[in-house]
């Protein structure tokens, strides 16, 4: 199978040097700046065409990773009935039929970033098009950088945009101030970076290995009266569990409205 891949941005850089030791890739990306500053070992493993007509005429599945304001534009050039995955922030299954003139199976995904170190999770769904050959490939191209969730009703994306895709964002706040935190207790700045990191990193591989509810893991580790728990008591008293569902909603929300949604 050969895929094309419609923007060669960080994500669709990721795309490609991860199906690139699987399938044939052939991309097309307009910004020569963009192509300038690839990766010379990336370069060698896909064929870059000139124009999205040729990408169409060498290529099967063809992932959509540009702008959400570019998508309509790409995907009308688009005349056959082949598989399209759209990656696209905000760019509804309808907006993308309507371009295509409802002319084949177009699977909406949304991914998060650490996508590029195959870390990632991709929740996707499809249109009335596809069939379960459609959505076996797409999760199979969307595990090549990482997990991949498939989703039977479209509007759950929205959900899914607040909660795992600007999620690592929150993480990273996060870490951020367990590392300024770990600082302002007298440890350097690379001691503290380090413990913060590898704390995260440990305690989601132990609720992934464990498969048990994060709830049950803060019992084993909250001794009565202990440390943990006079923080954990701090934490829900500064509203720290509401202030993460807040930011997961309030995500969602605005996902909703870019996708032109009430």
């Amino acid at each position: 199978m050969t895929v094309g891949i419609i923007g060669l941005g960080k994500i669709g850089s990721a795309f490609a040097q991860a199906l690139s030791g699987k399938f044939e890739v052939v991309a097309f990306e307009k910004s020569g700046e963009v192509i300038k500053s690839l990766r010379p070992s990336l370069v060698k493993k896909i064929r870059i065409v000139e124009n999205i007509d040729s990408l169409f005429s060498a290529a099967g599945p063809v992932i959509v990773a540009v702008k959400p304001a570019q998508v309509k534009d790409a995907v009308s050039k688009l005349r056959d009935h082949r598989l399209l995955l759209s990656i696209a922030a905000g760019v509804s299954l309808n907006a993308i039929d309507e371009a295509r003139k409802e002319n084949g199976p177009t699977i909406r995904a949304m991914p998060n970033t650490p996508l590029v170190i195959k870390r990632g999770i991709t929740a996707f769904t499809g249109n009335k098009f596809c069939t379960q050959e459609d959505i076996d490939t797409a999760k199979e191209i969307f595990e090549s950088v990482g997990e991949a969730l498939h989703l039977e009703d479209e509007k759950l994306l929205h959900a899914v945009t607040g909660l795992s895709g600007s999620g690592p964002a929150y993480v990273y706040l996060f870490l951020q101030n367990l590392e300024d935190a770990g600082v302002l207790l007298g440890l350097s700045r690379k001691d503290s970076r380090r413990l913060a990191v590898h704390t995260v990193l440990g305690s989601a591989e132990l609720v992934r290995q464990s498969q048990d509810a994060p709830q049950n893991l803060i019992h084993d580790v909250t001794s009565p009266g202990g440390t943990t728990a006079v923080a954990l008591k701090s934490l829900h008293a500064r509203g720290f569990p509401n202030a993460v569902m807040e930011a997961v909603a309030i995500a969602a929300r605005r996902s909703r409205e870019m996708s032109g949604e009430k």
